[in-house]
């Protein structure tokens, strides 16, 4: 939001604090100045008058003008389209410096004698309001011819911009803004007072207003003939001032008024609509989804809070209707998201909270275009108020005191709320408020510390020493915080980097991989993009993005991990913890020549166990596009499913230019965190054996975990994979190679007797699966 210190002043008495005050008390109040920018025109920048204005003889672009500074009248030689003679113009004259090294000599352009320079307003340090020249008017103050532009105040200005929260519409307005500083200040909000008269012809003469439904938005419409007028200087320096500018007049007013009061306010070119009678019907009428609309003979003008039909609101003619509206900014935004509607420019407004007094709005509207432009407002109005139920909140003072952390004192919390336009009445101990409605961010009883808070300011609450009750701090939040830890470590341990995403992600994108998404109806209602429209449902996908600015950086191996949370379908949280290893397996290096290997499903299978630690891996069939359906593995922890490890599909990888890649994710609540006890080992030696069998390819090995674990010599501590071989030779089988580890808690096995455990192994495998020895 952009005010002018000069534009303040119009609404509150702050001619005795410094712009840096008014910054202070800005920041103090919870309204973050985010930028200060004082403008100030150079010297000898001086008002002149062009008294004449001929063509220059050799040059088609050029005009010869005579300009009447005061005390003397020169020559300049002038560029610009639309200078011409009559206006009053800023002139830098000789010896004016108007910065980086642009100082105005006396000069010859195309063989004639110029002494100055007509200039446009960035010429001189302001805001771009045209292509050309400005045109000065008397709106900055009385025009002296001669006099430098440096002492007109209201365009030596000061520009501050004040960063506000998406909740805080309410002080979308120069008027808004000035009544946080009347509260701040404890000074009065200077009432606006209309100073047009009505037409003695009536509205109903020339509109008809009628209702269908029941609409949600307010509105109220006024009927004005208006002559065509020049823009006003002053209006065009604060809309441009504010980013805001408009070239044609009309709608330069209407900008103005809708900055000045934060009135939503929208014009119809009544000469395009009116009918045989000479009448225009206007229609309200809220259609199915939700959206009121605006109709004259099946017409629709405007999406009340949404967009106007462009074409009606360019005067044709000389007659406007004129239109205030207020729409709820909650219920507008989700209408907008669900249905994907267009809106303009004045929609930033209606979603955050436009001002609800209409009648100001049209009231300074209408005085301006009455005084500018001729206008002729026609008496009475036509409305349409539904009724609302007012926002009534009780408090206690215990609560308010508990809260703040010291005593308030409760005429003060009258005065702060009263000031801030909050009815506030105290019952015994407790507090009645009244939420206007145009406070659409204060929905409880903390939103109304809050605003105490502000107002007695953070400086101003007693600093106390910290109380602590000695209490027993092992409890599950620093349980949950050194896993975290501890994973982290292990992850960084083990050659990953830890990469941190937004919580949001891209439903299309996570739709294309077959990914699951949230349900419809549980979806962001207001997301802060179109590619973070949605809430994430795994950690994956932004790894992948991860990977492949890495990869496209020049990364020839990237190894990332994330830890964070993720949802379900039912908007369910959970936290995950997730892996990504593309390209090389490790950095070029002499050990191996420069040449490194690629990684593969085990030696990223050992990387993640080196993380999560030891678990098994079961194969999947059916699995979702993001991942190659030949090497995906479920993972098992103590026989229990916690996640996945998979390579990307072929195409997935094509789709982010990366490399072979593979990425795991596991459930982190799943994970291993017990307390570390010492445990007794054996001082007795390990011996393994390493047997060849011969396996029917149908036979997984989990299969054969299964039938020995029934029966197995407590003796045998594990057994693992280690080779696989096939050849034509084998015929439907497979040579798989597994390592059984043996180890006796009481004595050092024999010979003998590690051979009987093997051939007790044998045994079962022979006689429950027909596995033999190759």
């Amino acid at each position: 939001m952009i005010v002018t210190r000069a534009w303040l002043q119009e609404w509150i008495d702050i001619s005795d604090k410094s712009t840096e005050a008014l910054c202070e008390t800005l920041n103090s109040i919870g309204l973050e100045v985010d930028s200060v920018e004082k403008l100030r025109i150079p010297e000898k920048v001086v008002v002149g008058r062009v008294l004449s204005c001929e063509k220059h003889p050799d040059a088609d672009k050029l005009n010869v003008c005579q300009v009447d500074l005061g005390d003397e009248t020169t020559q300049i030689v002038c560029g610009a389209k639309n200078v011409a003679a009559g206006q009053t113009v800023a002139v830098a004259t000789i010896g004016a410096d108007l910065g980086n090294g642009f100082v105005i000599k006396k000069a010859k352009l195309r063989g004639v004698e110029s002494n100055g320079m007509i200039c446009g307003s960035t010429e001189i340090g302001l805001p771009q309001m045209n292509d050309g020249i400005m045109v000065l008017d008397e709106s900055i103050g009385e025009l002296v011819t001669g006099r430098e532009l440096r002492t007109y105040p209201l365009l030596n200005d000061d520009i501050i911009e004040v960063e506000l929260t998406a909740n805080r519409g309410d002080a979308l307005s120069v008027r808004g803004i000035a009544r946080d500083l009347a509260a701040a200040y404890d000074r009065t909000l200077r009432a606006y007072e209309r100073s047009f008269k009505d037409d003695r012809r009536g509205i109903a003469r020339v509109l008809r207003f009628q209702v269908v439904g029941e609409p949600e938005a307010r509105v109220v419409y006024r009927f004005a003939e208006f002559e065509p007028c020049e823009p006003r200087l002053l209006e065009a320096f604060r809309i441009a001032c504010a980013g805001k500018y408009h070239e044609r007049p009309l709608h330069q007013k209407v900008t103005y008024a809708i900055h000045s009061t934060g009135v939503i306010l929208r014009v119809y070119d009544f000469d395009q609509l009116y009918n045989d009678e000479g009448k225009v019907t206007l229609e309200l009428k809220r259609e199915a989804n939700g959206v009121d609309v605006l109709r004259c003979n099946g017409k629709v003008l405007s999406q009340i809070g949404l967009n106007q039909d462009a074409e009606i609101s360019e005067p044709k003619g000389r007659h406007l209707i004129l239109e205030a509206s207020y729409v709820d900014p909650d219920t507008i935004s989700a209408r907008k998201t669900e249905l994907g509607l267009e809106a303009d420019d004045l929609y930033y407004n209606t979603s955050r909270g436009s001002e609800t007094d209409l009648e100001l709005g049209l009231d300074f509207l209408c005085d301006t275009i009455s005084k500018e432009c001729g206008a002729r407002i026609y008496g009475g109005e036509e409305r349409y108020m539904p009724k609302t139920e007012e926002r009534i909140l009780k408090v206690s003072q215990a609560f308010i005191d508990n809260f703040i952390g010291q005593p308030v004192d409760p005429a003060q919390v009258v005065a702060i709320l009263s000031r801030l336009g909050i009815s506030c009445m105290r019952k015994e101990d407790f507090f009645i408020i009244v939420v206007p409605d145009f406070r659409t961010d204060i929905y409880g009883v903390q939103d109304i510390v809050e605003e105490l808070v502000r107002f007695i300011g953070i400086d101003n609450i007693v600093a106390k020493p910290l109380e602590i009750i000695e209490q027993r701090r092992l409890n599950e939040a620093y349980d949950l915080y050194k896993k975290r830890n501890k994973y982290r470590i292990k992850a960084a341990g083990a050659g990953f980097f830890e990469s941190v995403h937004y919580f949001f992600a891209n439903r299309a994108l996570q739709q294309k991989y077959g990914l699951p998404v949230l349900d419809e109806a549980l979806d962001l209602q207001n997301p802060i993009s179109e590619e973070l429209n949605t809430l994430r449902t795994t950690l994956v996908m932004h790894l992948l993005e991860s990977a492949s600015s890495n990869i496209k950086n020049g990364r020839k191996r990237v190894a990332l991990f994330e830890l964070g949370r993720v949802v379900d379908e039912k908007r369910h949280e959970t936290e995950k913890m997730a892996f990504v290893f593309s390209g090389h397996l490790e950095e070029a290096s002499l050990k191996n020549h420069g040449k490194p290997v690629t990684v593969d499903f085990f030696s990223f299978a050992d990387k993640v166990s080196a993380v999560i630690g030891a678990f098994e891996l079961k194969a999947k069939k059916e699995v979702e596009a993001l991942f190659s359906p030949y090497e995906y593995a479920t993972i098992e922890i103590d026989g229990k499913s916690v996640g996945y490890i998979a390579r990307v599909h072929a195409n997935t990888e094509k789709d982010f230019d990366l490399p072979r890649t593979y990425v795991c994710e596991v459930d982190f609540a799943a994970l291993p965190y017990e307390t570390v006890q010492a445990k007794s080992y054996a001082k007795f030696p390990s011996v393994t054996r390493d047997l060849s069998l011969l396996v029917p390819k149908t036979v997984a090995f989990d299969t054969i975990k299964e039938a020995l674990r029934e029966d197995i010599p407590v003796e045998i501590r594990e057994f693992y994979p280690i080779d696989l071989f096939e050849s034509e030779d084998l015929g439907e089988n497979v040579s798989l190679t597994v390592r059984f580890v043996i180890r006796s808690d009481e004595k050092t096995l024999t010979e003998e007797e590690i051979t009987a455990m093997i051939d007790k192994v044998l045994e079962r495998l022979k006689s429950h699966l027909g596995i033999v020895i190759r």
